[in-house]
């Protein structure tokens, strides 16, 4: 098959999802196919066809204005018939043409996928790793702190002053219009879609109004256990070989629950004594976040964003791995990577976190911050049921994660899809 990835989020520089998408893109290629990335890049001008980390990539630039809403528009709607050009003239170039399958990896790409599918006659298969289908934000936080369910009129009118302040709030409601619009061309392209992958049991469960049980499948992202290895041979030099720690990966941001950290560290208090706090990364919370640590007296260090595999090696080496998660996780990729490090993971259960971390076996979970912080002290004066965890967590992460056991389930799918089309 010539498997067609657009996506407006890919390496080097990308969050999760970005990376989930290039994890799959390398394990179709080791399964035999041919794969195309397709990403617009703001900024960037001309088109570039390159090999980006293993994977044949086609980037093109495009301009977005810094106005918002006018710079959704410019970089969505009016970008997509652009997008969808590039699909096609990347289906067709292949000859003698295989099967060809357009695989949207994220919420910019997918109505481009579904335009460029009616052009190359291609079934398109759309991966939803977010809240984009219900939320403009794509985090489902009403302010940017509150989970609920969908926007209306009513609740973007009250979201708006709540995330932007009260001038910049009230400045933008005459684009509610638009932003509603705006999702229902998000929701059109799923239901046009021939498959939709949902990354876990959560979004999948968010997706049932939109997509019919038929289209909708459940497949989680890949992680590479026998790649992370090959990293984590090596030490980190970020800490002393010697010295003891406890992390956090992750943007210092509301919704990946690093306003909780603080009072969590508090409430821990003396047990965390003979270790160090690591933070490894950076966001608008960073300031409080490092008062209230301070405050509580817990040794802190905080690493900014760092190199992705010294993430991998302080993952492996750390003795607890902290994911206070606010928000509902489509399928946290720090979680899995950590899985596949072997670390000793403390969660809470938010969204699809429980399918990657059942309590006691794969790591440990706690739904409130009093007893994230009484879990965090008891695991720290047990270091066999850490190894346990850590174990669990490993053993987790090549069952249900790995690149043969999920890229044979895509594969599956494209397979079912392309049948009925020939």
């Amino acid at each position: 098959m010539h498997i067609l990835l657009p996506t407006d989020v890919f390496p080097p520089r990308c969050g999760g999802a970005g990376w989930s998408a290039h994890a799959l893109a390398l394990a179709l290629i080791a399964r035999g196919h041919i794969v195309t990335a397709i990403v617009p890049r703001e900024g960037h001008h001309g088109r570039l066809t390159s090999a980006i980390l293993g994977v044949p990539t086609i980037s093109f630039g495009y301009r977005a204005t810094h106005i918002p809403f006018v710079r959704n528009y410019a970089r969505n709607e009016r970008l997509w018939s652009r997008l969808a050009q590039v699909i096609v003239e990347a289906g067709a170039a292949q000859t003698p043409r295989p099967a060809t399958i357009i695989h949207a990896q994220h919420v910019q790409a997918a109505p481009a996928a579904v335009m460029a599918g009616r052009r190359l006659g291609a079934p398109v298969v759309i991966s939803v790793r977010d809240h984009w289908p219900w939320d403009y934000f794509a985090t489902g936080l009403h302010g940017d702190r509150i989970p609920y369910p969908h926007q209306t009129w009513a609740s973007l009118a009250t979201d708006l002053p709540a995330r932007l302040g009260p001038l910049r709030g009230a400045a933008a409601l005459p684009a509610i219009p638009y932003m509603l619009a705006h999702l229902a061309r998000r929701r059109a392209a799923l239901r046009q879609a021939n498959a939709v992958i949902a990354g876990s049991r959560y979004i999948a469960q968010r997706l049932a109004n939109l997509v019919e049980p038929q289209r909708l499948h459940i497949i989680p992202n890949i992680v590479d256990p026998a790649a992370i290895d090959v990293v984590i041979a090596t030490p980190s030099n970020l800490v002393a070989p010697d010295e003891r720690f406890v992390l956090y990966v992750g943007k210092l941001e509301r919704n990946k629950g690093a306003h909780l950290l603080g009072e969590i560290v508090r409430q821990a208090g003396a047990a965390l004594s003979r270790h160090t706090l690591v933070i490894a990364g950076s966001g608008p919370l960073q300031a409080e976040l490092e008062n209230a640590v301070r405050a509580s007296g817990v040794r802190a260090r905080f690493l900014d964003w760092i190199d992705h595999d010294d993430v991998l090696r302080l993952m492996a080496r750390c003795d607890l791995l902290l994911f206070p998660s606010a928000w509902g996780e489509p399928l946290s990729r720090v979680l899995l990577e950590a899985c596949a490090c072997g670390a000793p993971i403390l969660a809470m259960p938010t969204g699809g976190t429980p399918d990657i971390i059942i309590d006691g076996e794969s790591g440990a979970l706690a739904a409130t911050v009093a007893d994230f912080a009484r879990r965090l002290a008891a695991l720290l004066e047990q270091p066999d049921e850490r190894r346990a965890l850590g174990a669990g967590a490993r053993r987790m992460a090549e069952r249900r994660f790995a690149p043969d056991v999920v890229a044979g389930q895509v594969e599956r799918l494209y397979q079912s899809l392309i049948e009925p089309a020939r």
